[in-house]
């Protein structure tokens, strides 16, 4: 019964380890390697955004040099207090900009992400005190990546 379970840590150890080692790999490209860590964003372009109807070609100056183009693959409402603008890119047909309205009593507020599945980075919607920015963000951070 000792050499059973002594060989059972041993492979409980070595498949704990293997698994650690491949979490730590990520070989996707970073998109946004080249942008800053932070974007500050004028939150009318989320208006523009969100009045876009589906099927729509866009394109959403998000700073003076990172302009977002793309067409709107969903557009909708629910509750009569969330309301959700999906938008593929054109340069990347794996890349979504989604920008979510959330309406609480008189208070309105932005979410969002731009995120890419085949992408180490991305950017999220983040609010500070009514002043919005693009933040950097590692996908591994947001989505559990699948492995088969």
């Amino acid at each position: 019964m000792k050499k059973y379970s002594k060989t059972l840590i041993a492979v409980l150890l070595a498949v704990s380890s293997l698994a650690s080692f491949a979490q730590m790999n990520d070989r996707r490209p970073q998109m946004y390697s080249s942008r800053p860590q932070s974007i500050n964003i004028d939150k009318s372009i989320f208006a523009n955004a969100l009045d876009a109807t589906e099927g729509k070609e866009i394109s959403l100056q998000l700073s003076a040099d990172f302009t977002f183009y793309g067409k709107v693959i969903s557009n909708f409402s629910k509750y009569n207090n969330l309301h959700t603008v999906m938008v593929r890119s054109n340069e990347n047909a794996t890349t979504i900009l989604q920008i979510t309205l959330i309406q609480e009593k008189n208070n309105i507020s932005y979410s969002g992400r731009i995120i890419n599945g085949n992408a180490a980075d991305g950017y999220e919607i983040k609010n500070n005190n009514g002043v919005y920015s693009l933040q950097k963000f590692e996908t591994l951070k947001i989505l559990d990546p699948c492995k088969f």
